[in-house]
């Protein structure tokens, strides 16, 4: 079984990644690609990623949320993050990575939520 499994689904208001496993080192180009390619693909339109079935993600999968999180402004695109668990939420509290990229309790509440243009 693949450490993580990535999923793309295209709703009406956007685009959303279904995260399933770990996000390491041996992975981190995988979801680096799909991010990135999910981000120049919905130029201005909103990127989704679904951490339900996440179950770890660690330095080298943070600095790809750092760049997606750069892509997605120059592409005036939105990315979100919906439905982390309570230990990657933790892990994005301690880096403020919530800070800088909106989290959500649930897909439908990401998908939903009104732009906010800041940049």
């Amino acid at each position: 079984m693949p450490a993580l499994t990535i999923s793309s689904t295209l709703h009406d208001s956007g685009r959303v990644l279904a995260l399933d496993g770990e996000i390491d080192l041996a992975t981190e180009g995988r979801f680096q690609d799909a991010v990135t390619e999910a981000l120049v693909t919905q130029p201005r339109g909103r990127v989704v990623l679904d951490c339900t079935d996440l179950r770890f993600i660690d330095s080298s999968g943070l600095r790809v949320l750092i760049r997606a999180h750069k892509t997605a402004r120059e592409q005036r695109a939105v990315l979100a993050i919906a439905a982390p668990a309570q230990r990657i939420m933790q892990t994005l509290r301690i880096t403020a990575l919530d800070t800088r990229i909106p989290v959500f309790g649930t897909v439908p509440e990401a998908l939903a939520a009104p732009r906010a243009d800041n940049g």
